[in-house]
């Protein structure tokens, strides 16, 4: 710290002493270190290569060959140029202004126990749908993976329940793996939070990072209906029907029910009072907050005198606030992100600053909440070192600060939890910077670029192709952000070349970086599955190709309809509409079932004609004119929907109607 000024002022104009190279150097030894600790070899090895390329460049042959770089070039580039350095450089400043702050977020959730919240919401839901918790696993694993960001990660925390209770449900083993794994890998690009590398890449991009979300929303909505899908189809071939779901109506009986309507009544009351208070009356974000919760207070307290409950009002509120406090309070700190995000466009660092104080604040208003008007205290008393629930005889002079005790040392063990999630992500970061200054430096990004468009011949199709491979490929036992970071550093550029936009370049790369964790031969994702399924892996990773099959052509979707990311009042409802119809033939191709049949080879072909000319019938626009292509885009969308609708009712011409029913394998 006294030595800053020094190093980035002075010392670039009369030049660095003996003792910043070897402190630069240390850095970089140790950063490398650091990551090898947290993440093995893998990008270890890949930090070591890039520096001996820099050093001996000049022995290797054909493109690669460049002049070579001193130790003294290595250092300086690597962590002695403080602010134009490696280890320092915009991608660990990236990790610690926008970064930090979510992970210290998801360190309190896990510590308040939001993540147990999430399971069991979804776990009621799946009491109500014919696939029982089979779509608890997709719904738990796509909400949690959003806030931690690791695949791996996500499918330890959701699989160690989902997949026994998939188990029990009937599902066979290596499915129980492939389904957790799918659903855990796509939570890094849903929004709100999309783990940590879309914060990332708005700084790569130089963007807001609500453009970010903006054009990330489709294709985390493409990935989670494709996988959704595929889990349908799955469960309805073979049979994996929840009993507990039978007779209850399913889907469309949660939909329309009168708990549904009531909750969206009671979204349309807290949006209403809110944007009162804020727009109207121009009261604080906290006054406003407050209005809202009364105002939600006073509608159920209306509706349980209008609804004649045996219980009286005051009995029905005080249930009604437990039960928001025990499962619907975490909505509070995710409206607060999204409102800071959409509406007050505040920078990222300011939206998880606001998040995370929400966060706090909720907890210890639910907390006391839960003492002093429903009758209940926190369960976990033991981390204050008392026995359990606080007794009748209790006086709020001695329960009050013993909860707020219990929830300081709750929050206190969020924020070391983030320190520890973010401790190991700070030296990949570190090390990533080291890596991509040497390949900048010796000119070998560049070279890839120019390179890469060659071997495409100009053919943007082929530059596709060869992104996708190399982004799996340096995302095979990577995690996500650091595979991002250095794919989006080789690739980018020569896809941009070919006409693709910046942001849909940049989210092509990703997704793919994101299924790595799917791809044999590593599958960080499928490997921690199957070890809790009791599976073996490779039987899980076909399996979990099956279901993710889509997820890999949906990227190649997003490039053939642009509007899907650069969002146009015409061009994204047209585009939406073909592309979620074709993922749905697309699937039921991957999976072998349309719903109601299994579907045999000339079906399967039949429907793979039409997925793709529904998901890339745009490109057509290059020979035929925008009109036409569009007309043949929409087209075969409405023939697959058709199809898999007369199909699903048993309405399709019976010498076109697949024979085989459901239950054959």
């Amino acid at each position: 710290m006294t030595e800053y000024g020094r190093l980035t002022g002075n010392a670039i104009l009369l030049g660095y002493s003996n003792t910043d190279l070897t402190l630069g150097l240390i850095v970089v030894v140790i950063v490398l270190d650091a990551t090898r600790r947290a993440y093995g070899w893998s990008i270890a090895l890949v930090g070591v290569f890039s520096i001996i390329y820099a050093l001996y460049g000049a022995y290797f042959p054909s493109f690669l060959n460049h002049t070579g770089l001193g130790l003294r070039d290595v250092t300086l580039y690597g962590a002695t140029q403080i602010e134009r350095s490696g280890v320092y450089g915009f991608i660990t400043q990236a990790g610690a202004k926008y970064v930090a702050i979510f992970i210290m977020f998801a360190g309190l959730a896990r510590a308040y126990g939001i993540l147990d919240v999430i399971l069991e919401l979804s776990q009621r839901l799946g009491r109500q749908l014919r696939s029982g918790i089979v779509h608890v696993a997709v719904i738990s694993s796509m909400a949690m993976g959003s806030i931690t960001g690791s695949a791996a990660a996500n499918a330890a925390t959701t699989g160690s329940f989902t997949i026994p209770m998939m188990q029990r449900q009937g599902v066979r083993e290596d499915y129980t793996a492939a389904i957790e794994a799918v659903a855990s890998s796509g939570g890094q690009i849903m929004p709100p939070v999309m783990g940590v590398a879309a914060f990332l890449m708005a700084d790569f991009i130089g963007v807001p990072y609500l453009r970010i979300i903006q054009a990330g929303l489709f294709p985390a909505l493409l990935f989670y209906f494709s996988v959704t899908i595929a889990v349908q189809f799955a469960v309805l071939r073979y049979e994996w029907i929840s009993e507990k779901a039978n007779g209850t109506g399913g889907l469309l009986k949660v939909i329309f029910s009168k708990s549904a309507f009531l909750i969206a009544t009671y979204f349309a009351l807290s949006v209403g009072a809110f944007y009162l208070a804020r727009q109207i009356f121009a009261l604080s974000l906290l006054v406003a907050g407050a209005v809202t919760l009364v105002a939600l207070l006073f509608g159920r307290y209306v509706h349980s005198l209008t609804s004649g409950s045996d219980e009286g009002g005051w009995s029905d509120l005080q249930t009604a606030v437990a039960g928001f406090c025990h499962g619907r309070y975490f909505f509070i700190p995710m409206a607060v992100l999204v409102y800071s995000l959409a509406v007050m466009q505040l920078s990222a660092l300011a939206t998880g600053l606001y998040t995370v104080v929400t966060l706090i604040v909720v907890m210890y208003v639910r907390d006391l909440t839960l003492l002093l008007i429903a009758g209940t205290s926190d369960d976990d008393w033991v981390i204050a070192g008392y026995d359990g629930a606080v007794s009748d005889s209790s006086s709020p002079v001695t329960t009050v600060p013993r909860q707020l005790f219990v929830t300081t040392i709750k929050t206190l063990r969020g924020f070391k939890q983030g320190a520890l999630d973010m401790a190991p992500l700070v030296g990949v970061l570190a090390a990533m910077g080291v890596i991509i200054k040497m390949l900048t430096q010796t000119g070998l990004s560049g070279k890839i670029s120019l390179r890469m468009v060659a071997l495409a011949g100009g053919l943007l199709v082929i530059a596709l192709f060869l992104a996708m491979f190399t982004s799996i490929l340096f995302g095979l036992g990577m995690p996500t952000p650091a595979a991002y970071v250095l794919v989006a550093a080789l690739l980018t550029a020569p896809l941009q070349e070919l006409g693709v936009a910046k942001i849909t370049a940049h989210l092509f790369v990703f997704y793919f970086a994101m299924l790595s964790a799917i791809t044999p031969p590593v599958a960080v994702g499928v490997a921690v599955a199957s070890r809790i399924a009791n599976s073996g892996f490779l039987v899980s990773a076909k399996q979990a190709l099956r279901i993710g099959a889509a997820g890999f052509l949906i990227p190649f979707a997003l490039v053939a309809n642009d509007s899907l990311v650069t969002w146009t009042l015409t061009g994204t409802p047209i585009a939406a509409f073909c592309v979620f119809i074709g993922v749905v033939a697309l699937t039921a191709v991957t999976i072998g079932f349309d719903g109601r049949h299994v579907l045999q080879l000339p079906h399967r072909l039949v429907y793979l004609a039409l997925a793709l000319g529904s998901m890339y019938g745009s490109v057509l626009s290059q020979f035929v004119g925008g009109g036409i292509a569009t007309t043949v885009q929409l087209a075969t969308a409405v023939l697959a929907l058709l199809g898999l609708s007369l199909a699903h009712i048993d309405r399709l011409p019976s010498a076109v109607t697949p024979r085989a029913e459901v239950g054959d394998r």
